[in-house]
This record gives structure tokens, sequence and C-alpha cells, in this order.
């Protein structure tokens, strides 16, 4: 007799043999998916807050470090459930580049989130608060292109059209998302013009300008990882429209 545990089908008579990985196995990808996604909005939040600088962005900083290790809890299990499962609900392929876009992104807000408190800033820089709004726009896009590719198990023969409803709903995420990298790229350029127009009385100043130089560095990487997500996502909806 089979019995399943934790997405593997084990068996008392062959002992969890080769034969248990080839067994039909139901193991929900894209709930992961989105509970990944979940989790880089939860950061994106406190990323916000973070760069706030205020007597919370200290906390937010324990907080996103802590979320950042759930997601590569979420990254290794999607992982190993890709490594043990025969049929995947789409291309495992997909499935990967989904998992690691979005580990991706979580490398890049916990990096930015470090570096802008290691800094220490006494204030904030209005470009700069509004890029970091813009990344939390950004992902909550995602998760609604991803919630896309979840109905396509859900979309019957009997629902003609369905399929290009999606691909523009789909489209119009995504155009929605590289509104908000295009609006980045103007801010980081307002931020720099900032920078460069600046008085500097000092060798404190000169420092400080390198860190924020350093900073927006940092918020660009983060935006721009945003964007492939949404690329990656795209390209797979598109492949089973």
């Amino acid at each position: 007799s089979f019995q399943y545990n934790g997405g593997i089908y084990e068996s008392d008579l062959l002992g969890g043999s080769m034969l248990a990985r080839f067994l039909p196995q139901t193991v929900p990808f894209f709930k992961l998916l989105m509970e990944q996604n979940a989790v880089l909005q939860r950061m994106a939040q406190s990323l916000i807050v973070v760069m706030e600088n205020t007597y919370e962005s200290e906390g937010h900083l324990k907080q996103i470090n802590i979320l950042e290790e759930e997601a590569d809890k979420l990254n290794r299990k999607i992982t190993w459930h890709l490594s043990q499962t025969f049929i995947t609900p789409i291309d495992r392929e997909d499935i990967h580049a989904i998992n690691l876009a979005q580990e991706r992104v979580a490398d890049g807000i916990q990096n930015l989130a470090s570096r802008f408190f290691m800094c220490g800033f006494m204030y904030q820089r209005f470009p700069a608060h509004m890029m970091t709004r813009n990344i939390k726009g950004m992902i909550e896009e995602t998760e609604l292109m991803l919630g896309q590719l979840e109905k396509k198990k859900d979309v019957s023969t009997c629902c003609p059209g369905s399929h290009i409803k999606r691909l523009t709903l789909v489209s119009g995420h995504l155009h929605s998302l590289k509104s908000r990298k295009s609006d980045c790229e103007m801010l980081q350029a307002a931020g720099i013009s900032e920078m460069m127009d600046s008085e500097i009385p000092n060798f404190e100043k000169v420092r400080e300008l390198i860190l924020w130089s350093q900073v927006y560095e940092r918020i660009e990487r983060a935006v721009d990882m945003v964007s492939d997500l949404g690329d990656t996502l795209e390209e797979v909806v598109l492949k089973y429209v």
C-alpha cells in the first residue's frame, strides 16, 4: 500500500523505492509560488518603513531579514518538490524560472534595506522614497500576473475567449509594471541631478553623496529584478494561452 507524506508517496512494501517517484503526486506549486510572492509584498512594505528613516526602521529591517529566511525556505521547498515530482501543472523549467526570479527579488530587497540602514542617513530623499513605493506597486502587479497563470488550470473549453481575456489582463499588468519602472528611472535621474547640484562644504558631505549613490544603485537593481520577474511571468503565461 502507498501513503502520501508531504508531497512524496511512500510504500510500505517498497520502502520508498524509486517507483514512488513516478506515481501521481499533487504538489500545490501555484500555492507555493503565491506564498512566495506574498512574502515579497511584505518585504516591500517593510522596505518602505526602513527607508522612511524613523524609530520603526530597525524593527522593520529585522522583519525583512526574517522574511528573507522564509523566502529561502520556500525557494528550497519548491526546488525540492520539482526534483521529486514527475508530473507538474506547467513545465518544470517555468516553475523553476518563476521561483528563481522571486528569490532574486527577495535578495535584492534585503540588500537594499541593509545598505540603507547601515549608511545611517539623518533624512530621506524624496526620489528614493518614491522609488521604493514603486517597487511595492510593481510586486503587486506580479501577484496579479501570477494569479492569471494559476487560472490556467481552471479554464475549460466551455469558455471561449477566456484565453484572450487572460492575455489582455496580463499585458495590462505588465504595462503597469513597466510604467512604474519608467517612473523609477526618471526619479533616479532627478535624484542624481539633485545630488550633483548640492553644495559640498566639507568631506562629510562628499561621503554622504557617495553613500546615497550606492543606495540609488541598489534601488535600481531591485527595480530591475522585479521587472525581470514580470518578464518571466509574461513569457510563461504566453506559453499556456
